[in-house]
C-alpha cells in the first residue's frame, strides 16, 4: 500500500491513463471503456472500444499492461483508513480525450478471470477496513468467516 493520494494527485493518474489510451487506441475510435477489478493483488484490466465507423457496438480491447499499473496505484492511493478502497473502476473515454470515471468499493466485481482464495484474506491484510465496513460477500470469503 502506497501513500493516500491527493485528489489533484488522483487526477494525475486518470491523465496518465488518459494518455496511454490515447496513443495505444485503435484509429477512429469514438469511445472506450476500461474496467478494471482488483481484490488484495489479484487485478485483471478490460476494454471495450466503438469505433466511429462501424458495428453499433462495441468490440473487445485488451488495454497495455501500464493502464492496469496505473489503476492499481490509483486503488491503493484512494484507501481510506478503515474504510478500505474500491474494488473495481469504470473508465470511459470519449474522443478525443474526454473522460469520467465511477469506482465501486461494495459490491464483489463480475469477474473474467476469478481470483484465488487467498485474494480475499490479502485484500482485508492491505486494505483494511472497519468491521462495519466489510462487505458481506467479502466477510463470508474470511477463513474465519468475519474479518
Amino acid at each position: 500500500m502506497s501513500e493516500q493520494l491527493t485528489p489533484a494527485e488522483q487526477n494525475e493518474l486518470l491523465e496518465e491513463i488518459t494518455l496511454v489510451l490515447v496513443h495505444t487506441l485503435p484509429a477512429a475510435y469514438e469511445e472506450c471503456v476500461v474496467v478494471h477489478r482488483a481484490l488484495g493483488s489479484h487485478s485483471e484490466t478490460l476494454g471495450q472500444v466503438r469505433k466511429v465507423s462501424g458495428p453499433g457496438f462495441p468490440s473487445l480491447w485488451t488495454p497495455p499492461p501500464a493502464v492496469g499499473e496505473l489503476f492499481d496505484r490509483l486503488r491503493s492511493g484512494m484507501y481510506a483508513e478503515g474504510l478500505g478502497t474500491w474494488f473495481s473502476a469504470k473508465f470511459r473515454l470519449t474522443y478525443p480525450f474526454t473522460y469520467s470515471v465511477e469506482y465501486d468499493r461494495d459490491n464483489e466485481p463480475r469477474w473474467a478471470e476469478p481470483p484465488p482464495e487467498a485474494a480475499y484474506a490479502e485484500e482485508l491484510e492491505l486494505y483494511p477496513r472497519a468491521p462495519e465496513d466489510v462487505p458481506d460477500w467479502l466477510r463470508a470469503k474470511q477463513p474465519s468467516g468475519g474479518a
